[in-house]
């Protein structure tokens, strides 16, 4: 298995990033079991990961981060996490993909597409995440356009967590898909641990020859995953 120019990410660092918690994170990921009416039951992952991992010790791609980046975005505007799960596994089945959620053409072909799943599975339901489009529209577009860019296969490429108008990105081909000053490819965690560890603004600027605003940026970013 290659690592290279697909990012790399523990499930801690994944939880920063998306701000969720790593229990929930984890089950999405892992799957998991439960007790009902005295009988064990288990709920399989929300997707394949595309790296293999132990389970004690979690790591994902850029792909998956992504994945779970629209499944955390949808379950925000009140989507049950059931329905998202049936739409994704038909989706992966229908566009030939393990991550439904990384690839452009679930957006931009939304409204056919969650047809023929509802058509398929014979769950007119599913049709909900569709049933007034301009909310469908209101609720991705803003992310789509605003914070990723997608390559030529039309999968996520880069997401820009603050916006295209603030210089933080996460790009697998670049520091292992980690959070960085675009214009100075440098980890914005860098930055932020040697300004926790007392150094001023202007030191780090003078060091690494950093503009100042770029550096408060990325202090403010760090700031906010941690908070």
């Amino acid at each position: 298995m290659t690592y290279f120019g697909k990012g790399i990410y523990t499930l801690s660092t994944a939880s920063k990033i998306l701000k969720m918690s790593p229990h929930k994170l984890r089950r999405w990921i892992n799957g998991y079991t439960y007790n009902k009416n005295m009988e064990g039951r288990s709920v399989k992952p929300l997707f394949k990961t595309e790296f293999d991992y132990d389970a004690n010790d979690v790591i994902i791609s850029f792909h998956d981060l992504t994945e779970l980046l629209f499944i955390n975005y949808f379950i925000g505007y009140g989507l049950s996490i059931q329905k998202i799960r049936k739409a994704a596994i038909a989706a992966s089945r229908l566009l030939d993909t393990s991550h439904p959620f990384a690839i452009r053409k679930m957006f931009t072909d939304g409204k056919s597409i969650f047809a023929k799943i509802a058509k398929e599975e014979n769950d007119p339901s599913l049709l909900d995440l569709l049933k007034k489009q301009y909310q469908f529209n209101e609720i991705i577009e803003p992310i789509l356009i605003e914070c990723i860019d997608f390559d030529k296969n039309d999968y996520a490429q880069r997401w820009w967590p603050l916006g295209k108008k603030e210089d933080i990105v996460l790009d697998p081909a670049r520091n292992m898909g980690q959070p960085i000053l675009n214009k100075y490819n440098i980890k914005t965690e860098l930055i932020y641990n040697l300004f926790k560890t007392n150094h001023s603004i202007r030191e780090i600027s003078e060091w690494y020859e950093l503009d100042q605003k770029a550096i408060e940026s990325a202090i403010g970013f760090e700031e906010r995953l941690v908070a």
